[in-house]
């Protein structure tokens, strides 16, 4: 029998070895693509902020004017390169640039013209001269009227002379005020600092590694492995050398070791088959195995980022991807070697199996309950964490719970969880949700319990039932500043309101009663706000942020949460935004600077005029020309000729009708999410 049962097992364990096999190369594949994903969302971020820095710096009134007199000096026919150094205009741009290039950590400004004739730079030598070819990979696309950031590169003269190492550049254009572009302003900076750091956040092991390479297979990041690349003598020695566009990406054909002479000449190798994929724009994973440069078996995910004219890629050794297949393996001998002494260690493993199945059963178990709450169903999530639908263990009563999400648990997003909780438990107004209680389970998750509001929140009204009317436009409204005016008389900011945060809901048999939730982002206006977290962070919802929160987060104030306010009313009353964009810079832009249509236009039928006009108060750009106080504009409200249309008997009626449709409506997804922007120190 222990024969038999070996073979059984021997048949066994060469289909579930496959299948463990298999499984594992899947879960490679995904956890390899994940960290590309992760190191590509970072590049693009990287590059985005790079040129948000630019377009800045280049839509500073002084530097833009200077810039704009270099431009037009440099169009006479007598503008000599000295003269060009010694104007007025270039010392001016010298003396604002400088300082803010130094704070931002940048190494200099190059200015072009639009004939690519330089007409400023850090250096004086190449002033007057045509801008090296190298620099296409920036101005092409600013001379175009776009921002632009360039991969790795080295900085050459006229006569193809290196001047220094690798180098980037983030451009921006200049433009009229018929908006022509009239020149380029280009921030330089090295490679070998943040944007290395990018790809050295999420690498797998102790082997894995990410980089990014160009069209000729060429590195543009330093790697992990720099010192042995130097021993290898696949990149020249030297303490400051390193891999950015030292190394090609080739396939020696055999796994080099120090001291060992290469199989051929590197002349005659090609790229190794990740490279080559990846620089015919292909996006692709390998988990079974090549040769990496070094000639080391490894396992990749690779892509070709077309608009950054760059690959990306993600590997990681074959025997560390495999290690714990490899176990597997060795394991399974082992417990085949067992069964072939005795068929008893068969019963025993067996045994053993089930206490396992057990005890993760039972963990399973523990994993639904923090503290006294058993988790039922989750019902919403966001961005720092998901909220469940809960019930006491003692009491009985459902509750929600929300949680921080176990990969976002740090510093920063503890220090907001809790004061979302401390600012929110001073809050009693029937119109505010109500906390019970705050815990941090033995494992670590911070969790905080408050009332459980069976219901539908503003923005799934909206997609769901459309447009309200008006009455019960003024109606939801009026509570809302209920909740906000006990919140501001205490010194308190929300921040964050928007349809997602404001429930309606039924308690104790009424209907269409409004809570206002999600203080997370709430801060104190007396003395020692700054202390609050993210007082002086971006912080709120594109679609509903005020002019202030977007410009000058430091002066937030009451006025903000009413121009939101206002913006959720129009968002209730029309059943579209304020503003369409195709980008949040777009949309923070419009905020700012641009008036909203009238509600009427975007409803395509007639508002009441005095509630438009209201709701168009609240939205002023200036905060002193709207309503003084959330009291005041309730006030207002009340006094609008729709106001009563809408009463207690309509919200029963209209609840009795839609319940149904209510219930089966998917938990919130929070589809637009709260942006925080820190700012840089």
């Amino acid at each position: 029998m222990p024969l038999v049962g070996a073979v059984i097992l021997g048949l066994v364990g060469l289909w579930v070895g496959n299948r463990v096999e298999e499984t594992t190369r899947g879960e490679l594949a995904a956890r390899l693509q994940t960290v590309l994903q992760a190191d590509i969302n970072a590049l693009r971020l990287w590059f985005t902020e790079r040129q948000y820095d630019a377009k800045t710096l280049a839509s500073d009134e002084r530097i833009e004017t200077a810039i704009a007199e270099l431009a037009a000096l440099a169009q006479h026919s007598n503008a000599t390169a000295r003269l060009l150094t010694n104007s007025a205009p270039a010392r001016a741009l010298v003396f604002y640039l400088k300082p803010l290039l130094e704070a931002q950590k940048y190494l200099g400004y190059v200015v072009v013209a639009t004939d690519k004739r330089i007409l400023a730079t850090t250096g004086t030598e190449e002033v007057g001269t045509r801008a090296p070819p190298s620099y296409n990979l920036f101005l092409n696309k600013t001379l175009d009227g776009q921002l632009a950031a360039s991969r790795p590169f080295i900085r050459q003269t006229n006569l193809n002379q290196r001047i220094d190492g690798p180098t980037m550049f983030v451009a921006a254009p200049i433009k009229s005020t018929n908006g022509a572009v009239i020149a380029v302003l280009g921030l330089r900076m090295r490679p070998e600092k943040e944007f290395t750091s990018i790809f050295s956040v999420a690498q797998i092991g102790q082997t894995g590694e990410a980089y990014a390479f160009d069209r000729s297979g060429l590195v543009l990041t330093a790697t992990r492995f720099d010192p042995v690349l130097k021993t290898l003598g696949l990149i020249p020695p030297g303490r400051t050398n390193t891999a950015i566009l030292n190394l090609k990406l080739l396939d020696p054909e055999e796994e080099l070791r120090p001291g060992d002479p290469p199989a051929k000449p590197r002349s005659q190798l090609h790229l190794t088959r990740m490279a080559a994929s990846a620089t015919m724009g292909n996006n692709d994973f390998d988990v079974r195995g090549y040769r990496n440069y070094r000639g080391m078996k490894v396992v990749g995910a690779w892509a070709w980022l077309r608009d950054c004219g760059m690959g990306v890629a993600a590997e990681q050794s074959v025997d560390e991807a495999f290690q714990t297949l490899y176990v597997l393996r060795r394991v399974f001998l082992v417990l085949f070697g067992l069964l072939l002494a005795s068929g008893g260690a068969i019963f025993g493993f067996t045994l053993l199996v089930e206490r396992m199945q057990a005890l993760g059963r039972r963990n399973a178990l523990t994993a639904r309950r923090l503290g006294q709450y058993a988790l039922v169903q989750e019902i919403g999530r966001g961005a720092n964490g998901m909220v469940y639908r809960a019930r006491h263990s003692l009491l009985r009563r459902p509750v929600a719970i929300k949680l921080l999400s176990p990969d976002l648990t740090n510093e920063a997003n503890t220090a907001r969880f809790e004061h979302e909780v401390q600012m929110t438990s001073q809050l009693t107004h029937p119109n505010t949700v109500a906390i019970y209680d705050y815990g941090r389970t033995p494992e670590g998750l911070f969790y905080f319990a408050m009332e459980y509001l069976g219901g539908i929140d503003l923005d799934q009204l909206v997609r769901q039932f459309g447009a309200q009317p008006e009455g019960r436009v003024i109606h939801i409204l009026r509570q809302a500043c209920g909740s906000l005016a006990e919140a501001h008389r205490i010194g308190l900011i929300h921040r964050d309101v928007k349809p997602a945060n404001i429930i309606l809901t039924r308690r104790g048999g009424v209907c269409d009663q409004v809570k206002v939730l999600d203080f997370g982002l709430v801060t104190a206006v007396h003395p020692g706000a700054a202390d609050s977290p993210g007082f002086k962070d971006v912080v709120g919802t594109p679609h509903f942020m005020s002019p202030e929160a977007v410009e000058k987060p430091e002066s937030v104030g009451i006025q903000s949460d009413l121009y939101s306010l206002g913006a959720v009313g129009y968002w209730l009353l029309t059943g579209k935004t304020l503003f369409d964009s195709d980008t949040v810079e777009g949309l923070l832009a419009r905020q700012v600077t641009t008036p909203p249509p009238q509600p009427g236009e975007r409803l395509g039928r007639p508002v009441s005029p005095d509630l438009a006009d209201l709701l168009l108060r609240c939205l002023a750009k200036q905060a002193e020309q709207r309503p003084p106080s959330a009291e005041a504009l309730e006030q207002a409200l009340a006094a609008c000729a729709s106001a009563g249309t809408w009463g207690w008997s309509d919200a029963e009626e209209w609840w009795k009708r839609h319940m149904a449709d209510i219930e089966t409506l998917p938990p919130a997804t929070m589809a637009e999410k709260t942006l925080v922007i820190a700012p840089r120190p």
